[in-house]
């Protein structure tokens, strides 16, 4: 476990490969997001950015929010270097949860107009 004192490069690479591949998915997810006011192509490449990253941007951003929380529930017990780890992770989490929502609010908002 990296300590206080460790680069802040070696923390994030600490973070460990499943809130990695989480930001991965966050990352796909902001650069999938069609333009507001696009209509749903339901066939072909254009599928994924009209029809699947609309459903998939708030699963990502949910599934964030939750690994904040279960680290915010295992910082509970732990102190010293361990709780400087997640604490790390309960920010990079909520972090990307906030680029993934507010890069996608004015799709969703051209939706419910």
């Amino acid at each position: 476990m990296a300590t206080a004192a460790t680069p802040l490069s070696q923390r994030l690479i600490a973070l460990g490969s499943m809130r990695w591949f989480l930001a991965l998915c966050a990352l796909v997810a902001i650069v999938l997001r069609p333009e507001p006011g696009t209509g749903i192509v339901t066939e072909g490449w254009a599928l994924v950015p009209t029809l699947l990253a609309p459903v998939l941007a708030p699963l990502v951003a949910v599934v964030l929010l939750l690994d904040a929380l279960m680290a915010r529930v295992f910082m509970i017990d732990t102190d010293g270097p361990v709780r400087q780890h997640y604490r790390l992770a309960i920010w990079f989490n909520v972090l990307l949860a906030a680029l993934v929502t507010v890069y996608w609010l004015p799709y969703f908002l051209a939706i419910g107009q």
